[in-house]
């Protein structure tokens, strides 16, 4: 019977990808390309993850009816606040996934339970040439620790009624141009400086939802890498930057925070306030640092919002644009009990013409240089695809406990128990403990 266009595509995808799929342990090699029939055989495997649900398993549905491989996955959700705990503790009692979702944010916490793939078996040159320049976040030294699919960028969401009534068309596209120009128009406050209208949720930490993100694209844009794997051990460079540039963490941290300080000229923001996203969604809010996929969220909290996205502010004299994303990669567990079925389904789910369905699905921007280059037409992803680009991630030791120092140093800060320079300091020393 001949095949259909999907079917075919399978073959091809699984023919050309067999070597990789099985990340080295796998008993399986390919002579030539697999055949559908053979597919079935795989065995159950289960796929853990901090994206929800609902999104994966509609694409997984889909694709079953094209093909029976689909209906031997399963997909479940882990709240990425517990995700790290949860998945030591499934492993501990032998009851955990053959593959996870991996998030860029988890990856240095969780790499020792991954199995590597060999850059003899895939090398970095194809990995470069293959994905965006961010994705190379889980290329370490020993190896790739998971196949990308798919990009989420800080994006900057803007009020367009608030901008247009006050003569502004379009977002600024420079922080200069936000702070100096449109700032002191958009900026609602009493006599007492009571804030009625705010212009930028900066400078608290706990009613920032994306806190920890917006302070990873100002560190990103004052030039640093952030964390580097030597391969022994990690090099902290979040106080360094490439770009000539003063310190980018001291850098980032004086600017972020100034947007709470009642005396200064960007008071904007304080712990009293509702969290920004639920500040913007009712209007209140100007400027709102979102992931891409947060747009068809709002849009539906608040179909009455004329709102819209846009590539978050660069520095005026910035020669490199950046912003800060999480990077998602499907990577197979070292205990898993089914490597070889847990590798052919990793790679079907990361070839191309899958990974960008299971992008779109839940509202990500693929990995794929050459999806990202074609763009999208779709009312929000268009900018989305722009900035995926530019969209990088750094090397955290784990992401609960760079939140808790990250929102330390601004508590800090704001409560004058320690200046600038000195809260950056400590932000280096403690982090620095937490790599093991």
């Amino acid at each position: 019977m001949k095949l259909r266009p999907f079917e075919l595509a399978l073959v091809i995808i699984f023919g050309g990808l067999a070597g990789l799929a099985l990340f080295m342990m796998a008993t399986y090699k390919s002579s030539g390309d697999i055949k559908l029939a053979e597919l079935s055989a795989i065995g159950q495997v289960t796929i853990w993850g901090t994206l929800p649900a609902d999104g994966v398993n509609s694409l997984f549905k889909e694709l079953s009816f094209e093909n029976p491989l689909f209906k031997q996955i399963t997909y479940k959700y882990h709240d990425p606040k517990n995700f790290n705990v949860e998945l030591r503790d499934a492993i501990s009692y032998n009851k955990g996934p053959n593959v996870i979702l991996l998030p860029s944010e988890n990856l240095v916490a969780l790499r020792d339970r991954i199995t590597p793939v060999s850059y003899v078996n895939f090398p970095d040159r194809e990995i470069r040439d293959r994905y965006v320049d961010g994705a190379h976040i889980f290329a370490l030294s020993d190896g790739l620790y998971g196949y990308p699919v798919a990009v989420d960028p800080i994006m900057m969401y803007w009020n367009k009624d608030i901008l247009t009534t006050e003569g502004f068309l379009e977002p600024p596209k420079t922080w200069e141009s936000l702070v100096n120009t449109m700032f002191p128009a958009l900026i609602q406050r009493d006599f007492d400086r009571t804030i009625k209208r705010s212009v930028v949720a900066m400078g608290e930490y706990d009613n920032v939802r994306n806190s920890f993100g917006v302070l990873s694209a100002l560190l990103l844009q004052g030039g640093t890498k952030g964390v580097i794997d030597t391969g022994k051990n990690y090099s902290m460079q979040l106080a360094v930057s490439e770009l000539g540039s003063s310190d980018p963490l001291r850098a980032a941290a004086n600017f972020y925070t100034n947007f709470s300080k009642s005396n200064n000229t960007l008071y904007s923001w304080n712990r009293s306030l509702p969290e920004d996203r639920q500040q913007f969604i009712a209007g209140d809010l100007a400027f709102y640092f979102g992931y891409a996929s947060e747009a068809k969220d709002i849009e539906r909290a608040n179909p009455n919002l004329n709102f819209d996205i846009a590539e978050i502010p660069q520095g005026a004299d910035a020669t490199v644009r950046r912003t800060y994303g999480k990077m998602y990669a499907f990577s197979v567990l070292k205990v898993s009990d089914n490597v070889a079925g847990a590798g052919a389904v990793v790679a079907v789910l990361a070839s191309s013409a899958i990974a960008d369905k299971f992008a779109t699905s839940n509202n990500l921007v693929p990995a794929y240089r050459a999806t990202v280059a074609q763009g999208n037409n779709d009312v929000y992803s268009r900018a989305a695809y722009k900035s995926a680009g530019i969209t990088f991630g750094w090397l955290n030791p784990e992401r609960v406990a760079a939140d808790n120092i990250f929102g330390t140093m601004v508590k800090d800060i704001n409560e004058n128990r320690s200046n600038v320079d000195n809260a950056s300091i400590d932000v280096i020393t403690k982090l620095s403990k937490e790599y093991k």
